[in-house]
């Protein structure tokens, strides 16, 4: 029995037969001859394909194909009558369903996924991009260790949904402020002399903001674990 694999590349030698017979026709100038032997080459090529594809309805579609060669081929090619050139594209869409049967196909491909709905956050990460952009055709690279002690207090604040409330704040204050100045020094500004104490003391702020926030955690940590082994030893489990 042939397998699967083989069956795919039967469809192409059928058209070997039509490769002599499309040059005499293309030399003695018959024009209908010769569109159905091109036909009749090309429609198998494409059936060719579709079942190299394999998905689900691809070995029907073939079959068609290969049925619609073989009347074309004997209709215009060999100015059969329309009855022979019926029953020679009906045998043939027939010879390749039985012969394609067996044959799995792969199954549709799964639609896309819908892309996942923006975070609180990510206007603010898209910000804190533009500066170090900015910063970077400025030649102001003081400007960098800031965004990204920014994007770190981010990171701590979207583990923490309920604070999203002083991140807003802490964003209107640092994160404006960040903007504006390289905005300013896109523009050709010249920086001032007190510049980089500037930076360094919103750097030191979101740092600390970070550091703050995982003691705060830590702390909430500790109590629930002291108040569960209370409860445990109140119960005689511990």
């Amino acid at each position: 029995m042939i397998s699967a694999f083989w069956r795919r590349w039967l469809l192409p030698f059928t058209v070997l037969p039509l490769l002599p017979a499309t040059i005499v026709n293309l030399f003695a100038g018959r024009e209908w001859a010769l569109l159905g032997c091109l036909l009749g080459i090309g429609l198998p090529m494409g059936a060719t394909w579709l079942m190299r594809r394999g998905r689900a309805g691809d070995a029907q579609f073939a079959a068609g194909a290969m049925g619609a060669a073989a009347a074309l081929v004997a209709f215009l090619a060999a100015e059969a009558g329309p009855v022979a050139a019926l029953l020679l594209g009906a045998g043939a869409w027939g010879g390749t369903s039985l012969l394609y049967a067996g044959v799995a196909e792969a199954p549709p491909p799964p639609p896309p996924a819908e892309p996942a709905p923006p975070g609180p956050l990510d206007d603010a990460r898209a910000r804190l991009v533009a500066v170090i952009e900015a910063a970077r055709r400025a030649g102001e690279p003081r400007l960098i260790p800031v965004a990204v002690a920014i994007g770190v207090v981010l990171d701590e604040f979207e583990r923490r949904p309920e604070r999203l409330a002083e991140a807003r704040r802490f964003l209107g204050v640092n994160l404006d402020g960040l903007e504006r100045i390289a905005g300013r020094l896109s523009a050709g500004a010249e920086p001032p002399p007190g510049l980089p104490a500037l930076l360094r003391d919103m750097e030191e702020a979101a740092r600390d903001l970070r550091t703050r926030l995982r003691e705060q955690e830590s702390a909430a940590l500790a109590v629930q674990v002291k108040v569960l082994g209370d409860r445990l030893r109140q119960e005689g489990y511990g």
